[in-house]
C-alpha cells in the first residue's frame, strides 16, 4: 500500500507564513490539500500540550475516498516566538482498499507506521514529500494484550457511541489504550464511520464522533449542553 503524506505546522512559507499545509506528496492535489488544511489542528491545539504527549486523530475526507490518519505533538518553538510551543501533525490518506488490509482498524496501522519508523518529526520541514509504502495486513479481531481496559467502562463507552451523535470522554489523559479497545469490539463498517481525536481540544471545524474532553468543568459543562454529545467517564478502577 502506498500512502500519500502531509505535514501541517507554522512556517515561514513561499506565500505565506504560519500554520500551513507546510509539505504533501505529489498525489495530494490541492483539492485535497484545501480539505486537509481545514482539518489542521493550530496553535493551541493539544489537550496537553506537551513535549512527549501525542494526539492520534482519524476522520474520513473527501465523501470516503480517503480516510486521514494523524499524529499531533508539540515539537520545538514556534518560529515566531509565541509561547506554547510549535504544534506538529504527520497526515497520512489512507485509501479505502488499503486500509480495508488492516480491517479497517487505524490503531493496527499505526502499530505499522510505529513499527516501520514512519512517524517522523522535521525540524526543517522539507519541500515535498514521498508516499510511503506500507506492506503487511492484519485480521479482523487481532488484539493488542498490552492494552488491557476494564470491560465495564468499554461496553458503557460502546453503547453511547452507538446512541449518541458524539462521544467527549473524562477521566483519563491517555485516551489511546481506550479508543484502540473500542475499535477491537466495533464492526468492521462501523470503524470506517467512528472518527476520533485522543489529545486535540474540541473544535467546531474538527468534528470527531469521540474525542477527549477537557479537565476545565465549565468546558466540561458546555459540552454536556450541547445536542447529540454524550460525556462518559472512564474508570481503570471500574469492576468487571
Amino acid at each position: 500500500m502506498h500512502i500519500p503524506q502531509a505535514i501541517f505546522t507554522s512556517v515561514r512559507g513561499k506565500r505565506l507564513d504560519g500554520y500551513q499545509l507546510a509539505a504533501r506528496s505529489e498525489e495530494v492535489d490541492d483539492e485535497l490539500a484545501r480539505d486537509l488544511q481545514a482539518w489542521g489542528p493550530a496553535h493551541d491545539s493539544l489537550l496537553h500540550p506537551r513535549e512527549g504527549i501525542e494526539s492520534i486523530n482519524f476522520h474520513p475526507l473527501a465523501g470516503g475516498k480517503w480516510y486521514v490518519l494523524s499524529r499531533t505533538v508539540c515539537s520545538g518553538a514556534e518560529y515566531s516566538g509565541r509561547a506554547g510551543g510549535r504544534v506538529y501533525t504527520q497526515m497520512f490518506l489512507l485509501p479505502p482498499d488499503g486500509l480495508s488490509r488492516f480491517a479497517n482498524n487505524p490503531f493496527l496501522v499505526l502499530r505499522a507506521l510505529r513499527a516501520a519508523g514512519r512517524l517522523v518529526v522535521y525540524d526543517d520541514v522539507p519541500d515535498a514529500l514521498r508516499s510511503l509504502r506500507l506492506v503487511g495486513r492484519a485480521a479482523e479481531h487481532e488484539t493488542d494484550d498490552r492494552n488491557q481496559v476494564p470491560s465495564g467502562t468499554l461496553t458503557a463507552l460502546e453503547r453511547a457511541l452507538r446512541e449518541s451523535h458524539s462521544v467527549a470522554v473524562l477521566g483519563v489523559k491517555e485516551a489511546e489504550p481506550w479508543f484502540s479497545a473500542l475499535f477491537r469490539r466495533l464492526g468492521v463498517d462501523d470503524r470506517l464511520q467512528t472518527s476520533f481525536s485522543t489529545g486535540l481540544k474540541p473544535s467546531l471545524g474538527r468534528p470527531f464522533k469521540l474525542f477527549v474532553a477537557p479537565d476545565d468543568a465549565v468546558q466540561q459543562r458546555q459540552l454536556s449542553r450541547q445536542s447529540g454529545v454524550r460525556m462518559v467517564e472512564l474508570r481503570s478502577d471500574a469492576k468487571e
